[in-house]
């Protein structure tokens, strides 16, 4: 008996043990172990950090573009400054920092990268200094290589930045077959295929970069010069399945990034960024050139995919659809909206001319910047009295201070964290200074 009960004793100690080290190591919070002493088990779950943002092996690498299991590709992060490159943020997006909010977040391809130009003659940056007045914060999630599939995986993490506006740049160029190919190569988008009888396989043949003989140099009346390339854009808008089940992809994601802006409060500009074809197919008509077959049959289906695309994005609610296809074809009339080379992607007059389309739109989404006397509220309970200025914001000490330097303290406006999260704090009013901490004075 004596035996039987040092076992049974020894089993319960040895239990206690294994089951508090399981305790420790799963849920170490329920024995109140400190968080910062907490260890996590790596897993696919939880993955590590700090590993994960400074992976070694992609600022060892050379190339400007790395392979992601579920955006495909994703640029590398901290890429320095290289002629039309960079510079990329930590993230791997074109910015020189990386926000803790954010007025207006931009997504899309290379079209909105910025090949060819510097990153202040990108559109996005171009966007934020046509709206300089109200001096918003302006964070780019873009990335050569994307289509719709990304924009919207990319979408819900914009939303965390807490905009006002995401601006989400669709290319007629080769959204459809780069949707495709995601959503059909990659489990976790199976979701989006449209058609369930085809495969990644079934994507229509291409070369890239397209051969010389595909090539069609142009020259037009007033010396501007530029090289189409129509039979390799045609292929993103033939008449397809592929291409279609692109199409219906690229609208089966506006709508989930519509839905899941109203569930935000955030309002969507949905643009979508036209062929160069595309936009000088009117300058080709008035000056009678003699076009290829193949720029006419891209002419014709882009722009039947042009035109359906942007009807469906109308419609959609939380978002407005602004045109760009349009004014696109007026402005390249006259001014070079591209280069002379086969490159499809525009030169800066042509980046600084969508931003200018698009502003006017943006702006009426940002507020101007609160001045003043204003309450913050940090809860629907806790308001606390705050100065902001064009240096950045004073908090009061004691209502007693707020009115000895001629405020009156009825009717402030409300304001939240995020209304003023750009402006650094300067310290706490203490003293009596009307001609510094008072309202302007009126003359």
């Amino acid at each position: 008996m004596k035996k039987e009960w040092i076992i049974a004793a020894a089993t319960i100690i040895v239990t206690l043990l294994v089951a508090l080290g399981l305790i420790r190591w799963m849920a170490p919070q329920l024995i109140g172990i400190p968080a910062d002493l907490q260890l996590v088990k790596v897993n696919k779950k939880i993955p590590p950090f700090y590993e994960g943002i400074f992976r070694q092996e992609d600022y060892r690498s050379q190339a400007k573009l790395l392979n992601d299991p579920y955006t495909r590709v994703r640029a590398r992060p901290l890429y320095q400054k290289s002629l039309t490159w960079g510079p990329h943020d930590i993230l791997g997006f074109r910015n020189r920092f990386v926000p803790n909010v954010a007025d207006i977040v931009v997504i899309g391809d290379s079209q909105t990268y910025g090949n060819n130009v510097f990153l202040e003659e990108n559109w996005p940056s171009r966007l934020a200094w046509h709206l300089g007045e109200k001096k918003p914060v302006l964070y780019s999630m873009a990335t050569g290589g994307w289509g719709a599939v990304q924009y919207m995986d990319i979408f819900e993490k914009a939303l965390l930045f807490k905009p006002r506006v995401v601006v989400v740049a669709f290319y007629s160029g080769n959204d459809s077959l780069e949707s495709f190919h995601l959503a059909y190569s990659v489990k976790r988008w199976a979701h989006l295929r449209p058609n369930l009888k085809l495969n990644a396989s079934d994507m229509p043949p291409g070369k890239y970069p397209p051969p010389e003989s595909e090539w069609w140099p142009v020259v037009f009346k007033d010396g501007v010069k530029t090289t189409f390339t129509p039979k390799h854009r045609l292929g993103s808008n033939m008449d397809h399945p592929a291409v279609k089940a692109g199409y219906a992809i690229m609208k089966e994601t506006a709508r989930q990034m519509s839905d899941s802006a109203g569930k935000s409060n955030v309002r969507v500009v949905f643009i979508i960024i036209p062929t160069k074809e595309l936009v000088f197919a009117e300058k080709v008509r008035r000056e009678g050139i003699d076009a290829s077959s193949d720029y006419l049959a891209l002419i014709g289906s882009e722009g039947k995919n042009y035109k359906d695309l942007a009807s469906e994005l109308k419609m959609l609610p939380n978002a407005v659809y602004v045109d760009l296809l349009t004014p696109m074809r007026q402005e390249a009339l006259t001014v070079p909206l591209y280069p002379p080379t086969t490159d499809g992607h525009p030169v800066a007059a042509g980046y600084n001319f969508i931003a200018r389309v698009v502003a006017p739109v943006v702006d009426g989404y940002i507020p101007v910047r609160p001045r003043g006397l204003l309450l913050l509220e940090t809860s629907p309970k806790d308001h606390f009295p705050v100065l902001a200025d064009d240096d950045g914001v004073w908090l009061f000490r004691s209502r007693k201070i707020i009115i000895a330097n001629g405020w009156r303290t009825g009717n402030i406006p409300i304001v939240q964290p995020r209304d003023i999260a750009t402006l650094p704090l300067r310290g706490v009013i203490t003293t009596v200074d009307p001609q510094r901490f008072g309202p302007p004075s009126i003359e």
